[in-house]
């Protein structure tokens, strides 16, 4: 049986994407604005130290931009809204608790080169 076959059995996220948008006018919602390039720096170092199971990937948009920062598992689709660098370490276990942990050291994929 295969986990196609059990449709009651939540997927295990392979990805988390983090937004890290800055919108141009300062006075619309971003991101950005509200520390998610340092939660993403935060979780990706973790996230490596930890070894769990699970690669980043900076995002541009994932269109929560009101109550970011915005982080979603893929696939599945669950997403985690207006976390802070003070729920990183919950993060962290709630991540190697879905996701478990791995032998090779996981390099974030960042999309955006930065």
């Amino acid at each position: 049986m295969t986990a196609s076959d059990r449709p009651d059995e939540p997927v295990k996220p392979k990805f988390l994407m983090i937004c890290v948008n800055r919108r141009f006018r300062a006075d619309e919602a971003s991101c950005a604005a509200r520390g998610s390039q340092a939660l993403a720096d935060a979780l990706e170092t973790g996230i490596r130290q930890r070894r769990i199971d699970i690669k980043t990937e900076r995002s541009v948009c994932l269109g929560h931009c009101q109550v970011g920062p915005s982080i979603r598992l893929a696939p599945g689709g669950r997403f985690i809204l207006g976390k802070t660098l003070d729920d990183v370490n919950d993060l962290l276990d709630e991540l190697q608790l879905i996701c478990g942990t791995c032998d090779d050291v996981l390099l974030p994929l960042d999309l955006l080169g930065s």
